[in-house]
């Protein structure tokens, strides 16, 4: 069983039901950090305890290089989570790397229509044939749709995710968040990345728990997304 902790009840209890109670007839492999649906559950709920030697971390990294990881790490550093053994786990945990060599690329433009042409001129000097490993990710259906205009105004090729089969093709992949769980690109474009978090805390201590607890998953998913990418992750955002 893979990414279990965005897995139902439901969904966590039937596999053990089918394999019956025998010895090591059960692989679960998952990453509470990286939870981006609400209701996963806890295994402790569908009776199965992988507390002790029952359980493995696994610490390497063969994904991302130590730029993007840096990157992502600091955004869900502060955030505590509840790992798939039901154990509370820092933010910030310590990895080993494969992979040493790659490029976070940060791009605030002062209005949103800069921001939007920056995205088409980064996308427009990949190399040939390197879009076929290139996605942009969104946040809402309401900005692929705007994106997707936006590349095709470029006459940038576009294959949305939705369609997307695995098989090479060469045009830019977009679509949303979630659409790209369990995914990777050596070329992966995030723009408005931080419009859904409530950015500085004002209003005393009370606020500013609450809209901590209110971007936690927002950043949860924000980690998910910057940790698709393998070579190249560029960051886009609007002053102010």
């Amino acid at each position: 069983m893979d990414e279990v902790q965005d897995l139902t009840l439901v969904g966590v209890r039937l596999p053990p039901t089918l394999v019956g109670d025998v010895p090591n007839g059960l692989l679960l492999v998952g990453d509470g950090q990286q939870a981006v649906h609400p209701d996963g559950v806890r295994l402790s709920d569908a009776g199965i305890d992988i507390r002790g030697d029952r359980g493995q971390v696994l610490r390497t990294n063969y994904r991302n290089s130590k730029q993007i990881l840096e990157a992502a790490l600091e955004v869900v550093a502060d955030d505590a989570f509840e790992d798939i053994d039901g154990l509370r786990t820092p933010g910030r945990r310590e990895v080993d790397l494969t992979y040493h060599d790659g490029e976070v690329v940060r791009v605030t433009e002062p209005g949103l229509a800069e921001h939007d042409q920056a995205l088409p001129d980064a996308l427009a000097a990949v190399p040939s044939g390197a879009l076929a490993d290139a996605a942009v990710l969104c946040p809402s259906a309401r900005t692929i749709d705007r994106y997707q205009r936006l590349l095709n105004q470029a006459k940038i090729p576009v294959c949305l995710l939705e369609h997307y089969d695995g098989d090479p093709v060469d045009a830019v992949k977009l679509g949303s968040y979630r659409r790209a769980k369990g995914l990777e690109f050596k070329h992966v474009y995030l723009p408005q990345y931080d419009t859904l978090l409530s950015g500085g805390n004002t209003g005393g201590a009370d606020v500013a728990e609450t809209a901590r607890e209110r971007d936690e998953p927002v950043r949860s998913r924000l980690f998910v997304e910057m940790t698709r990418a393998r070579d190249v992750l560029w960051l886009g955002s609007v002053a102010g």
